[in-house]
């Protein structure tokens, strides 16, 4: 289930005739690198058929636990723990330094541009231009930039369905079913599913039973259900008397998260709950995907049962699961103890983590991710906040493996935005100097830290000092190497520190690698400098080979609420002189069209999606941008699932670097 990655790698590799399908693709860190999974399989053989597993009862609170015995080393890739190591582990011996702070904002980054909400907000009007009027042939009649449910219903979900109806190609189909998905408000659309979980195609097979979820309607929870539990009628629904397949099974597994992530109703979040303990207290697949997918669900259901966090935390404490399951359980902890806001259960969470953390036994990327929990459950636990502070202040110092130590800046900037008075106070202190004076790659990653605090202060209607800008400003001055420098970029871009405006575009002028030209061009649309709107639109227009930069400076101009750039991604797309744009230039202005979420793209991609004549890979692409722009969140569907991941605990169908096979990958 290749996606359509949208690097200048990737598009490198297009041009030389390599294979690449549908969906979309998400920008993970440079050149689109994303972490290594280490549980599942790209195309496994349908499992062996289990019977309908038993509901199991829940255990009871668990206790504290102790230092647990180390388990068994688990047959997967694995970052290096490095027990009598003197210096922090890197994660890897070779390939990408996984550790950088890059993964963690492509991960995380979504509500911190809240790009679509912003450009489509205000009482604007665009008028009745002649551009308008030649591009859409239903009047949005709005006062804002995004589609009208006129345009939705009655242009974007009927070229969809045409599509969906017509075609056979395999990347056309599945980038039609997610589209669909994510636009909704059509209540024909399940059944319009339906058909697809027993196709031929894994790829699009999965698909449909994903789009379930992305849909988000609880009466498609019984299909959904069937497929994850592989039922008589799971196995109906995929006209396959082997059983259903377990890559299905655990895209049904996170789209029953979905569901109840959307749902209001507490019963329906209680059935989801209920069916993704009992698939992860049961599976015995030697693949984790499905255990793992029911432990991410359950931190989306947001359920108010207290006897599920204690489920999670008695599956945490058992050394004798697996690594990877158990790493995603403090994640899903903090979530649902968060929903519930029971500050006594938070600070029985913290108590596991920190005792996790103190424990010698405790393995790599369960340590990562109670690091992150501690952060998560602050604004839950302020009694436990000493504690939390010192435990992470142990960490950042003398913690062995660099992932862990990174974490701790963010979970620090979590605690900081939580708690006032002397633990704030220390947080920052702590931060600015290792800004200033801590090891090499720790620096730029304090820096996203202070960055974040004060990105959540400022949402609180708080502020941090000037302190704080000014350290990392003179540590982006005097920075060298691109990653770091443009860490304290797109940290000066949180905190909207409008003295480095300058400096940054200076920078940009004089630096010829992209990824940080890019990555500035996004500091300075947080920061809402518009008077640098002509010299990034000339970077969109002059990006046609480089398509994370266009992407990115694309994204900016957007924050800048700059819509003059949707008739520049339009003319890169459809040449005033009729010539026909190369696939990275296709592939990036859809995309970052979609983003944007203008009506102005709808017809242009419509004619797009319809054009026989052109190759299927950018009418896909189309496809995938249609989705985008008439997506009825505001957030990408899968933003509440990357937000707060450990994503060094991969598997295969959340997250695949080698072939775009997880559900982050796709767009």
């Amino acid at each position: 289930m290749n996606r359509l990655l949208l690097s200048l790698t990737l598009f490198s590799t297009l041009l030389l005739g390599s294979d690449l399908s549908a969906h979309g693709g998400t920008y993970r860190g440079p050149g689109d690198t994303v972490p290594p999974a280490g549980g599942g399989a790209a195309a496994p053989v349908a499992p062996a058929a289990p019977g309908a597993p038993a509901a199991p009862a829940a255990p009871g609170a668990p206790a504290t636990p102790n230092s647990p015995n180390t388990p068994t080393t688990p047959a997967v890739v694995t970052a290096p723990t490095a027990e009598k190591a003197k210096t922090p582990t890197t994660g890897g011996s070779s390939g990408p330094d996984l550790t950088t702070w890059e993964f963690w904002w492509e991960f995380n980054k979504e509500p911190f541009l809240n790009l679509k909400a912003k450009i489509q907000s205000g009482n604007i009007s665009t008028g009745e231009s002649e551009l308008m009027i030649g591009l859409s042939s239903v009047s949005t009649d709005n006062n804002t930039f995004a589609p009208s449910p006129q345009q939705i219903r009655g242009i974007v979900l009927p070229a969809l369905k045409r599509s969906l109806g017509n075609d056979t190609n395999r990347d056309i189909l599945s980038s039609d079913l997610i589209a669909m998905a994510k636009i909704g408000r059509d209540t024909e659309i399940p059944a319009l599913l339906e058909p697809f979980l027993s196709h031929g195609n894994q790829e699009i097979a999965e698909t449909a039973a994903l789009a379930y979820g992305i849909l988000q309607h609880s009466d498609a929870l019984p299909q959904l259900r069937d497929l994850a539990l592989d039922t008589a009628n799971g196995r109906k629904l995929v006209d396959s008397e082997n059983g259903v397949a377990l890559r299905t099974r655990t895209f049904a597994a996170y789209g029953m998260g979905l569901v109840a992530h959307s749902s209001d109703d507490s019963i329906i979040r209680n059935q989801v709950a209920n069916t993704l303990w009992e698939l992860l207290s049961t599976d015995t697949s030697a693949l984790k995907d499905i255990r793992v997918a029911s432990v991410i669900g359950l931190g989306l259901t947001l359920v108010d049962n207290p006897a599920m966090v204690q489920n999670l935390s008695a599956y945490l404490a058992d050394p004798s699961h697996d690594e990877l399951v158990r790493a995603h359980c403090p994640n899903a902890i903090a979530k649902l103890i968060r929903h519930q806001d029971d500050s006594s259960a938070a600070d029985a969470a913290v108590d596991q983590f920190l005792a996790l953390l103190q424990s010698k036994g405790t393995k790599t990327r369960v340590r990562q991710s109670c690091v992150q929990g501690l952060g998560m459950l602050a604004v839950n636990a302020p009694s436990s906040g000493q504690k939390i502070l010192e435990e992470l202040l142990r960490v950042a110092e003398k913690g062995k493996d660099r992932q862990e130590k990174n974490f701790t800046t963010i979970a620090l900037a979590d605690l900081g935005a939580a708690v006032e008075g002397p633990i704030r106070d220390k947080v920052v202190e702590y931060l600015n100097k290792n800004v200033r004076k801590g090891s090499t790659p720790y620096r730029p990653w304090a820096a996203m830290g202070l960055g974040v605090m004060a990105f959540k202060l400022s949402e609180q209607g708080d502020a941090l000092s000037d302190v704080a800008g000014r350290t990392v400003h003179a540590a982006f001055k005097k920075e060298k190497s691109p990653s770091p420098k443009a860490g304290y970029a797109i940290a000066l871009g949180l905190m909207r520190f409008e003295e480095a405006k300058k400096d940054i575009r200076s920078a940009m002028e004089k630096s010829r690698v992209a990824d940080f030209r890019g990555y500035s061009a996004v500091s300075l649309g947080l920061m809402g400098a518009t008077e640098n709107k002509e010299y990034i639109s000339e970077m969109v227009r002059e990006s046609r080979r480089l398509g994370n930069l266009l992407q990115q400076a694309a994204i900016a101009l957007g924050l800048m609420k700059d819509h003059s750039v949707v008739d520049t991604l339009l003319d890169l797309m459809a040449p005033p002189d009729g010539s026909s744009p190369g696939l990275p230039v296709l592939s990036a202005s859809a995309t970052a069209l979609g983003f944007i979420g203008d009506h102005r793209s709808v017809d242009p991609l419509v004619r797009i999606l319809g054009d026989e004549d052109m190759l299927p890979i950018g009418r896909a692409f189309a496809a995938v941008a249609l989705g985008l722009v008439g997506d009825k969140e505001m957030l990408p569907w899968n933003s509440k699932i990357g937000q707060d991941l450990n994503y060094r605990a991969s598997v295969s169908t959340l997250v695949d670097k080698s072939s775009g096979t997880g559900i982050l990958d796709i767009l």
